[in-house]
This record gives C-alpha cells, structure tokens and sequence, in this order.
C-alpha cells in the first residue's frame, strides 16, 4: 500500500510540500526559509512527512552529473526500505511519489509528485510547484513510498 493513500496522510503532504514553496535554491543545504537543493528538498519532505527517520547527503559538487555516469540519487533512494522503484512511463503517478530526472550523463533532479504537479529546488531560483509536463521527457525513474 501507498505511504500516502489516507486523505489525512495526503493533506499533510501537502501542508509540508507548501510549507518549503519559496525557499531559495542553495547548493547542499535544505533549511526551510534559508536555502534548499532538489535531493535535500526531498528527503526533508520525506522526514517531515514521517516516511524516514532522517537523511544524509553524501558531498557532492554541483556539477557531478555533467562528469559521471553513476546513479548517486537512484542508488542512494533504493536503499530505503520503503520504497518501491518503477517505471514512470507505464506506471499512473501518485501523491508522494519521489521523480527522478536525467540532465547530463547521469540522473541529477528529484522532485516531490502531487495532485498532477512537481515540487521541486531549481537551480538558480527556489522551490516552485510546477507542471509535470514541462520536464516529464527528462523523466527517468520513480520511488514509491510504501507502508512498512
């Protein structure tokens, strides 16, 4: 079962997703208010929303994605227990589910799905709720949170 399929579980989501809109983007940081990144945007959002106990991101420079093909983010989310990988191409998107975009040689952007929309850090800005549309061609890869 999904992590997120209670109506109270999805209006928290949702509180938690709005509560970072805003923040401005900042290279390894994810402090609401003050700076957040796409992968620390995520895992904060997972740890408030109850799925983890806690998140660590390994150092990494901005441009590790333009340089190396290892999948960091795809490796580092399939480590959690509660999640499920699947192909976003055949599989109906659900609230809470964790996206993962391609830019460069390897996958480097996450975001948070909810309601047919993305959260997520962009570079340069801040944490905007967007379309999925204007990025789903970069779409590689979803997690799933699970109930454990």
């Amino acid at each position: 079962m999904n992590y997120f399929d209670t109506e109270k579980k999805q209006e928290e989501l949702l509180k938690i997703l709005k509560s970072w809109e805003g923040t401005p983007y900042r290279h390894k940081i994810g402090v609401k208010g003050k700076g957040v990144d796409c992968i620390h945007l995520t895992g904060r959002v997972m740890v408030e929303a109850g799925v983890i106990p806690k998140f660590t991101v390994p150092d990494y420079a901005p441009d590790w994605h333009l340089h190396r093909t290892n999948e960091l983010l795809i490796d580092g989310i399939s480590q959690f227990p509660n999640v499920e990988k699947f192909d976003p191409a055949t599989t109906t998107l659900m609230n809470g589910d964790i996206l993962i975009y391609k830019y460069g040689r390897a996958s480097s952007h996450t975001a948070v799905y909810f309601g047919g929309y993305i959260w997520q850090a962009i570079g340069g800005d801040e944490v905007r709720k967007n379309s999925i549309t204007n990025i789903k061609d970069r779409l590689t890869t979803g997690f799933r949170v699970k109930k454990i």
